[in-house]
């Protein structure tokens, strides 16, 4: 009786949570440069919606709470909130990984570890997200000991270049981000389109930036959530189903394009006073394609994107490909 009481507890804390894992990798574009590697692992609180706290969305209402006591902010009690909390890291490198000293004429190596908490406040067609991140760049983000091992794992080459990694920076970034369904379809054969855009600014000590963004979806019976794919690791607002438990299998499809202003970037900026020949452009565009297949409200994406390298006087695109896989409870 015992573990039956505990089972239905455990059914109960984690009831309509959602789980993603996300993996950028330039190997699927068939490359092994520049932003060569991005792991992502997230988890989404149920939904409070401002009734009788419970031990299903705690949370949520614990970070609601927080952000209300905060001046001048003022929660809308009368849409939706979810929070959140990720870890993710990032590798950088050269393009040639054998060699053990710097190469000021590329890419430093860097690697970077954080641990977000996120606060989303939304209805069915639009959202607004806060985000605190704490992070490391550094030895201590683990990079280099996950990617010697991931070498070794696969037979690749040792990158022999980690010793000249950038150091140790404790990081603090804030990001603030709205989202909207711009406009959505729905056909007479059973086959759906909608176009998502958002905008947001980032500050720190390991990132300043303003972004914005849209993307086109078209499909059958996918899950009707906010389509986001940018910026890098950050994509847990795609996680908000809009309406009812997605049943069936479904699929879509879709392309987009996003902008950014970049204004302090700590790796590019510490790699160009150490030497190092990066470009830190004012504005870059990235272009994004992906496929996704839905099962019962689980989400399997496929996709690729591009954007202009940051190595000064080379006219390069890196392009990176992954996947990310959603499963709610």
């Amino acid at each position: 009786m015992k573990y039956k009481l505990l089972l239905l507890l455990s059914v109960q804390i984690l009831d309509a949570d959602q789980f993603s894992f996300l993996w950028y990798n330039d190997v699927f574009a068939g490359r092994d440069r520049h932003f060569t590697n991005g792991i992502g692992v997230s988890w989404l609180d149920n939904t409070f919606e401002n009734k009788e706290n419970n031990i299903s969305n705690g949370y949520s209402t614990l970070m609601f709470d927080i952000a209300n006591a905060i001046p001048p902010v003022t929660m809308d009690e009368s849409r939706q909130h979810n929070a959140g909390m990720s870890l993710t890291q990032i590798i950088m490198t050269p393009t040639d990984t054998r060699i053990s000293t710097p190469q000021y004429n590329d890419m430093a190596y860097a690697g970077y570890l954080a641990l977000a908490s996120y606060l989303f406040e939304w209805d069915s067609t639009s959202f607004e997200e806060r985000r605190i991140e704490l992070g490391v760049v550094g030895e201590e983000s683990g990079a280099e000991w996950l990617q010697i091992t991931t070498h070794k794992i696969i037979g690749n080459t040792e990158p022999k270049g980690w010793g000249t990694q950038i150091g140790t920076e404790l990081t603090m970034n804030v990001l603030l981000r709205r989202g909207q369904k711009s406009w959505q379809y729905h056909y007479s054969n059973g086959l759906n389109a909608d176009l998502f855009t958002h905008f947001g600014i980032q500050a720190g000590n390991f990132i300043t930036d303003a972004f914005a963004g849209t993307i086109f979806r078209f499909g059958e019976n996918y899950i009707e959530n906010f389509n986001v794919n940018y910026p890098y690791l950050k994509e847990e607002a795609s996680l908000l189903q809009s309406y009812k438990k997605h049943e069936g299998i479904g699929w879509s499809c879709d392309v987009g394009i996003n902008g950014e202003l970049l204004g302090y970037s700590y790796i590019l900026d510490r790699s160009k006073k150490e030497g190092y020949q990066v470009n830190k452009s004012g504005f870059s565009a990235a272009l994004y394609t992906g496929a996704s297949l839905y099962y019962e409200g689980q989400k399997l994406t496929f996709f690729y994107q591009s954007q202009p390298s940051y190595i000064q006087g080379k006219n390069e695109i890196d392009t990176i490909g992954g996947f990310k896989f959603t499963y709610q409870f």
